[in-house]
């Protein structure tokens, strides 16, 4: 599956999605690239919160991708298998939101946005035709 379009900002998206394992064990290539430089990602599979991810960038006029380390800071204190440890962050944020009143874990309202988008994409296949979505 092939999804192109534009972000609200005006920046551009090109997503493509196939079935099945790859060959190299990479089932994820995200590729992000900015004006100061670009970042890799790549893992097993594009469930991101159930395998380990690979980071890597370039800046400026750098030729070749570097890896990139996340800082032990940041994994300290949860546990280290992937999946336990994501469940870990994610409940500590919602505890974290509902005793101070913040918003920084995922929300309902963010999972309805991420299934408007998902049948705006069936939409523009079935019809052939571009799709707009707005408020997201």
């Amino acid at each position: 599956m092939l999804v192109s379009g534009r972000l609200a900002s005006g920046a551009p998206l090109s997503i493509h999605y196939r079935g099945g394992m790859a060959r190299d064990g990479d089932g994820l290539l995200w590729e992000i690239n900015g004006t100061e430089g670009d970042i890799l990602v790549s893992g097993p599979s594009g469930h991101t919160q159930m395998v380990q991810l690979s980071l890597k960038g370039a800046r400026g006029g750098e030729k070749a991708f570097q890896p990139l380390e996340v800082p032990a800071s940041y994994r300290s204190g949860w546990p280290e298998d992937v999946v336990s440890g994501n469940v870990a962050r994610l409940y500590a944020r919602m505890a974290r939101d509902l005793r101070d009143g913040t918003r920084t874990a995922p929300s309902f309202e963010d999972a309805v946005a991420v299934h408007r988008v998902i049948m705006a994409i069936e939409q523009a296949a079935e019809s052939g035709s571009r799709t707009v979505l707005s408020g997201i």
